[in-house]
């Protein structure tokens, strides 16, 4: 979910994301206009067509949903279960290990939204060179935007680098990082920072093949570096060098550069025809990093809101001491695994309703957010007139398919997480008391997992409708609110139960604002707020005004 990316989880190769999650992970395939609308190419599929108000829409179906969100959860969860197997590893030979991978989970995360505007407008610019009827011309804008983009990235990497190995001791002061996880957290820190320029440069190699409908490459991609990634921790960590946290940054800062490798290959291969890139990499300039940081302002605004929450609750975790964040670093793992599962179906929602966003906002603009030639404001306010019926009602059925969706995809979540805590969670720890601590979290984890779930697709239909600045606006108030209930909880005693009933608070509040104005948008439910005019996608039978009444008296 742009979901901000999720909690403690870094970009790695092959991630479809994000940037992000959301974080939730919460990052999202788009790209925010200057009005604060985003646009979301589907891979593998072209975009739809201007519908006439006589044509009858087909009805989005479960089998569609089910089409691109199986393909897609493969590359989506590629990225999190390589940070759970990183977890698993460092627990089973030390909790010291274990809890200090927490504040740099924090750290990185936070990092990687700060350049979620890479993975945003890279995939939008890419996706509109791709619709070029000229191939050739189309190649060369593409061409274009990937070496801006790999350019700019490689330069913001660099620079990411140089800053923590600057201030990273100060970093993880920040996260009130105990005093004897200091040294494995910098070791750690040290050489994960190395790879955050390969970070980067992943993250544009997958939205480049994303905005090119190309969803396989990212998947391969995905693929070997987290079995590189796996066989590097099962011989680092578990094997006769016992390097611990060590060797699990090791097997990370290889797997990304790799990553790294495996995309600017692909992008400039010769068997790619005319579909080969030439890309020329140069020092960036203002005009050509304003469109990649400009357009993703306000995406990257709500994400670094997002990840905050969960930075606050790992230091708070971090100030009970080692076993209590060594057991948050363990719910932090599953719950980013279990947070990136629905973003299939947040993406499914921006890809087959962003097309009728011009039309529900009353609009007329091109794809970079400016008005065509000859519009004019009376215009605009015309055209959100030209929803037909047939838009209105399949817009309201996809919206109520992806929210049962999610309710049924969050439950299925929500079981398996509990049932993992409560019999597997030796799995990630060999310490009795992370075990029992962990275990005892079940009920809690459980419901997080659940609303999550059921948000991120909300968030995936807000992002259709244009509500981007909702979205954003909504992070930054609740920011205040989840930093009091964590300080509170933590101030008042209640552990880490306290930590992660806060996170909850703040997620169920995020789905009631989110359902409201989905309700709103899509004609779920119809009601009156002084501030809200009737939904543009209420769909009623009888087009034409009810006569009034004459009184015959």
């Amino acid at each position: 979910t742009v979901c901000g990316s999720p909690p403690g989880c870094t970009p790695r190769s092959g991630s479809v994301i994000r940037g992000t999650n959301v974080m939730k992970a919460e990052s999202r395939m788009g790209r925010t206009r200057g009005n604060g609308f985003v646009s979301v190419p589907f891979p593998d599929t072209e975009p739809h067509e201007q519908k006439s108000r006589n044509d009858v829409i087909p009805p989005l179906r479960l089998a569609k949903v089910l089409q691109f969100s199986i393909p897609a959860l493969g590359a989506v969860l590629a990225d999190p279960l390589m940070s759970l197997v990183d977890t698993a590893c460092v627990g089973q030979v030390s909790s010291i290990g274990l809890a200090a991978l927490g504040p740099n989970t924090a750290v990185f995360g936070f990092v990687s939204m700060v350049f979620q505007f890479f993975s945003v407008s890279t995939t939008a610019m890419v996706s509109r060179a791709h619709d070029e009827k000229n191939k050739t011309v189309g190649t060369m804008k593409k061409s274009q935007c990937a070496s801006d983009a790999l350019s700019l990235a490689l330069l913001c990497g660099a620079v990411s680098t140089l800053v923590l190995f600057i201030f990273g001791n100060a970093f993880l002061q920040m996260m009130y990082t105990p005093h004897e996880l200091i040294t494995p957290a910098l070791s750690y820190l040290y050489i994960r920072a190395l790879a955050l320029p390969a970070t980067l440069v992943t993250t544009v190699g997958t939205a480049t093949s994303l905005g090119s409908r190309d969803s396989k490459t990212p998947l391969f991609v995905a693929s070997v570096t987290g079995t590189l990634n796996v066989l590097i921790n099962l011989f680092l960590v578990l094997g006769p060098p016992q390097l611990g946290i060590v060797g699990s940054a090791i097997g990370t800062c290889l797997s990304q550069n790799l990553g790294a490798v495996l995309f600017y290959a692909h992008m400039t291969h010769k068997k790619r025809g005319a579909d080969r890139l030439t890309l020329r990499l140069r020092f960036p300039n203002t005009k050509t990093a304003a469109p990649f940081v400009a357009s993703g302002a306000v995406l990257t605004t709500r994400s670094v809101c997002v990840m905050s929450s969960y930075s606050l609750a790992t230091a708070s975790a971090a100030s009970m001491g080692t076993l209590t964040v060594a057991s948050h670093q363990v719910l932090m793992g599953i719950m980013t695994v279990a947070q990136f599962a629905p973003e299939p179906l947040s993406s499914c929602a921006q890809s087959n309703l962003a097309s009728t966003q011009v039309a529900i906002h009353g609009r007329s603009e091109d794809s970079f957010g400016k008005k065509k030639h000859g519009e004019t404001e009376k215009t605009q306010d015309l055209s959100s007139k030209s929803l037909s019926i047939s838009e209105k009602k399949y817009a309201k059925e996809a919206c109520q398919l992806l929210l049962w969706c999610g309710f049924w995809s969050g439950l299925l979540l929500a079981t398996g997480t509990y049932v993992l805590l409560t019999h597997g969670s030796s799995l990630f720890s060999s310490d009795t008391h992370v075990v029992l601590s962990t275990s005892a979290m079940a009920p809690i984890l459980a419901p997080c997992v659940f609303v999550y779930a059921t948000v991120c697709v909300t968030d995936g239909l807000l992002f259709a409708s244009g509500r981007v600045f909702f979205a954003a606006g909504a992070s930054v108030l609740n920011l205040p609110v989840v930093a009091f209930l964590i300080s509170y909880s933590t101030n008042g005693g209640f552990g880490l139960v306290g930590t992660w009933l806060s996170l909850l608070a703040i997620f169920g509040v995020r789905l009631v604002q989110n359902l409201c104005v989905v309700s709103k948008d899509y004609g779920l439910v119809e009601f009156s707020v002084p501030f809200f005019r009737k939904s543009l996608f209420h769909v009623s039978d009888n087009t034409q005004p009810k006569p009034r009444r004459r009184n015959l008296v």
